[in-house]
């Protein structure tokens, strides 16, 4: 049983030229460029929270694919089990954010690398802006 819900193929091979993360208005932002020059914005609404790793200076994607809620459990285990005593992501334990994010219809987004930034967003929705 497959756990990828959908692919995001627009992203492969895109440098990282920028994120931000908006707080207050639950909001994360990501600028790309295609190895042809091209201009790809990642914006993702409804923003519970983020974890990006292995953040360099010249990130390079591998891709982004939307996985299932149980997926996200199953795959990032170990990480969970370290930072939800702390708070993260926004949960004091693994139930409470599994029925958060059920009620909040909150999707997860892993992000793979070629080189460099790779990790997740857990968010209500995800655009992506094309040329």
């Amino acid at each position: 049983m497959s756990m990828v819900i959908q692919s995001f193929d627009n992203l492969h091979d895109n440098r990282v030229l920028r994120y931000c993360a908006d707080f207050e208005a639950h909001t994360l932002h990501m600028d790309t460029r295609t190895e042809a020059g091209e201009k790809v914005s990642v914006h993702f609404t409804g923003l519970l929270a983020h974890w990006f790793e292995n953040v360099i200076q010249d990130n390079i994607l591998f891709g982004m694919d939307e996985i299932t809620v149980d997926g996200f459990f199953e795959q990032y285990k170990d990480l969970l089990g370290g930072t939800i005593s702390y708070g993260f992501p926004a949960c004091c334990s693994i139930e409470e954010l599994r029925e958060r994010m059920e009620r909040e219809h909150i999707r997860v987004f892993v992000i793979d690398s070629s080189l460099g930034l790779c990790g997740f967003v857990l968010a209500q929705e995800v655009e992506l802006q094309c040329p």
